[in-house]
């Protein structure tokens, strides 16, 4: 079973020991619900030592409907498996909203790695991305 928290959150828990001999699965998929909310808001381009490192900016998309709806759900999917390490499979389905036209939202459902653990390691969130580009997450 993958560490339940990320590298930063182990970093800033300022002396508090992090390592145990068990899993704790509500944990992991907190840790990683907060990891995709903050991959998911950064703008591809600005982590200068990462330049595939983000999301497409949504305005460069604008100009591409509708294929922009399927170029954002695969950027998704590939930006996730690339840069999140404890999930192993990634689904991304568009979610029409004729009531908000400025905004797509996605169903993403992530399979989070495991060794031998019977249990359902599934995840689902929803993600709406607003005109700015602000990615907003729920689960479900």
């Amino acid at each position: 079973m993958p560490n339940e928290y990320s590298l930063f959150q182990r970093l800033g828990r300022e002396g508090r020991p992090v390592y145990s001999t068990g899993s704790n699965q509500q944990a992991l998929m907190e840790s990683i619900h907060v990891n995709l909310k903050q991959m998911l808001n950064v703008r591809e381009g600005s982590v200068s030592a990462l330049p595939d490192y983000g999301m497409p900016d949504f305005n460069d998309l604008v100009y591409e409907f509708p294929d922009a709806i399927y170029q954002l759900q695969l950027a998704i999917k590939i930006f996730l498996l690339k840069y999140e390490p404890r999930i192993d499979d990634v689904l991304v389905s568009y979610v029409p909203d004729s009531s908000q036209p400025l905004q797509l939202k996605y169903r993403v459902s992530v399979h989070i790695k495991s060794k031998g653990d019977s249990q359902d390691n599934t995840f689902e969130f929803e993600t709406v991305i607003t005109g700015s580009g602000q990615a907003f997450i729920s689960t479900l």
